[in-house]
């Protein structure tokens, strides 16, 4: 099987689970969770082959171009999802509605949205480097975790507004986990991905200041909002355990913080060019 065909079976097993888990949020059965679940390792599944099959064909890193960094995302939001959901209990099944679409969105951008970057581009030494290496798996898997965290950020903010309106008759209410809960897994979410952030963005400085990188690298924008998100979350760590930040505004300051480490995807760079 192709890399390409891999890829699309790979978003169908995201796009199934994201239907299934949404299902089971209004329906709460268990044989729509237990689908959701069954798909996202199909397809987590089909999709490691698919990265394991484009290395082999082209000597490369899958991170080469935006293109295959999207792809990379949607493989670690998916794969963090599988590994809370395998061992926390109970399982956040309400939180696979949320990230398995997100899964699905990025592997679509990175499929569709730039055709372009499907062109083999040549090695270069600086991807073989285990620094850089170490800088970008330890940002993908912190941006996994942080999609995590934005999605019970929403399921907090959403079951909060309907508590604030007073309709907690029907609907989503009472089917989505408690928000003391949500809070608590967006923390510790959070208090696992800022250590891998900070040794991405640590061996990427390193790695810039022994001469890995092109040009005036401190002020490319993709550094720039890479620290920028780095502060973010740094704050809301901060102020969620020593001045014991709780309610909505933490929960908006971790979908702002997303929101600026999204972007670090879509801004022209300099940088972080490696073809």
């Amino acid at each position: 099987m192709t890399e390409s065909a891999l890829l699309i079976f790979a978003a169908l097993g995201y796009l199934l689970a994201s239907v299934a888990y949404g299902a089971h949020l209004f329906l709460r059965q268990p044989l729509l969770a237990a689908a959701g679940r069954y798909a996202t390792l199909a397809a987590v599944g089909l999709h490691t082959v698919a990265i394991g099959v484009h290395c082999a064909h082209t000597h490369q890193t899958p991170f080469t171009t935006p293109a295959e960094s999207l792809s990379a995302s949607a493989w670690a939001i998916a794969l963090a999802y599988l590994a809370l959901e395998m061992f926390r209990k109970p399982r956040p099944t309400a939180l696979g509605a949320v990230v398995l679409p997100a899964a699905f969105l990025f592997l679509f951008a990175g499929a569709f949205l730039h055709p372009a970057a499907s062109v083999q581009t040549p090695t270069l030494p600086l991807l073989n480097s285990n620094l850089i290496s170490l800088h970008i798996l330890a940002l993908l898997f912190a941006f996994g975790l942080l999609v995590l965290a934005f999605g019970c950020a929403a399921l907090y903010l959403v079951q909060h507004g309907m508590l604030k309106q007073k309709r907690v008759h029907g609907g989503l209410f009472g089917k989505l986990p408690p928000l003391a809960s949500l809070d608590q897994l967006a923390f510790a979410l959070v208090a696992f991905a800022f250590p891998l952030l900070t040794v991405g963005l640590g061996a990427g400085f390193v790695k810039a200041l022994t001469g890995g990188l092109r040009g005036l690298w401190g002020a490319d924008p993709m550094v720039l909002t890479s620290v920028v998100t780095w502060l973010v979350y740094g704050l809301y760590l901060g102020l969620h355990a020593v001045a014991h930040w709780r309610g909505p505004r933490a929960n908006y300051l971790l979908l702002g913080g997303l929101l600026v480490a999204v972007v670090t995807y879509f801004i022209p760079t300099s940088a972080h060019r490696f073809g």
